[in-house]
């Protein structure tokens, strides 16, 4: 075999060794080369066009033959043919014969052209090679039975050839459907896992981190605390500014929240004006830390809506968990908490199990 190499071939699943194998089972050897050059120059060549215009006559009978007038058209089928018969042969036993065999077969495929048709083109070339063999070389038997050999032997290499290119159009095919299915699926779980109004996560998808989060701090032997935050008097804002102004409201408290929180702590709404933030590898003194940083860039500075300019505050919760604590408790200690902060006079920090409030 030839010991030229080409990677797109090896890509379309032939190897060196897999083209050596395929020859070999098929008992083409070096000798084919030779007569398949004899085919070329006394068989074919100068008699190329009329041979392809014999088979196409009967080739348009066949009923899927309408295909290729619609998507490709005869005149391009037939030059292929016999830019395809032009070459019958010629260097079968290199990686480069293989690569395009088996691209040309791609291409058919991806143009919906049935495999029927080319299974059916690869028989009626043998037929009319071996008829044009028989006439001319009735006299010399050894000469037409080694010609035949060759065109039997090369026609079944292509037509193997042209079934993989074929499930290799199809396996193509079938991972791009399967990517599209991937990529709306990967959107339909970031719609369902991001709040659509505020752009973090969502409730289930918050319940399902936190539920995650609790049992790996457990595995781990490490800190999770979480945070229960929410805007004070905020039906206020939205009996007094509307419903659309509240919205907003509610998005430019997520982004300050986001602010205040380092870049792997999670956010997530929790329902209405309240939010949960997830804080893992956390004690109780750093939270402290964070969630007073966010309580002072939420009430800091007044929010602008729609030319409104809203003074807000917010009220924050903080719980840590405890060991063999399941995560609903946890969550149900840092609300407690944060009503706890309510009930001092809103806009401060409560630490669950601590009554002693931020300033």
């Amino acid at each position: 075999m030839n010991s030229e190499t080409t990677p797109n071939c090896a890509a379309l699943g032939f190897d060196c060794a897999r083209i050596q194998k395929t020859i070999s089972l098929l008992g083409l050897e070096a000798e084919y080369g030779k007569h398949a050059e004899h085919l070329r120059s006394e068989f074919i060549y100068e008699k190329v066009d009329a041979l392809v215009s014999s088979c196409l006559d009967k080739l348009v009978l066949y009923q899927d033959f309408s295909l290729i007038k619609k998507n490709i058209g005869v005149e391009s089928f037939k030059q292929s043919w016999i830019d395809y018969l032009s070459c019958f042969g010629q260097n079968f036993d290199t990686p480069r014969y293989f690569e395009n065999q088996l691209g040309v077969a791609v291409a058919w495929a991806r143009t919906k052209t049935p495999l029927s048709i080319l299974q059916l083109q690869h028989c009626l070339i043998q037929q009319v090679l071996v008829d044009s063999i028989s006439v001319q070389c009735n006299r010399d038997p050894e000469t037409v039975w080694s010609l035949v050999d060759c065109v039997f032997k090369l026609t079944s290499l292509n037509l193997y050839l042209t079934a993989k290119g074929y499930r290799l159009g199809e396996v193509d095919e079938l991972q791009k459907a399967l990517d599209r299915l991937s990529e709306e699926a990967s959107q339909l779980h970031q719609k369902v896992a991001t709040d659509q109004l505020t752009g973090v996560l969502s409730y289930s998808s918050l319940m399902d981190i936190l539920e995650h989060q609790a049992n790996k701090a457990k595995q781990n032997d490490s800190p999770l605390c979480v945070m229960m935050a929410d805007l004070d008097l905020f039906k206020k804002v939205n009996d007094t500014y509307g419903h659309l102004v509240g919205d907003i409201v509610l998005q430019h408290t997520a982004k300050r929240i986001q602010t205040a929180i380092r870049g792997f702590d999670m956010i997530g709404r929790f329902g209405g004006e309240e939010f949960v933030i997830i804080l893992k590898n956390t004690d109780l003194a750093l939270a402290r830390v964070i969630a007073e940083r966010i309580r002072k860039e939420v009430a800091d500075t007044p929010f602008h809506a729609k030319n409104f300019s809203i003074e807000i505050t917010i009220s924050l919760g903080v719980a840590m968990l405890r060991n063999n604590e399941y995560f609903e408790t946890l969550l149900e200690r840092a609300d407690s908490a944060m009503y706890e902060a309510k009930k001092n006079g809103r806009n401060r920090v409560v630490i669950a199990d601590n009554c002693d409030a931020a300033p």
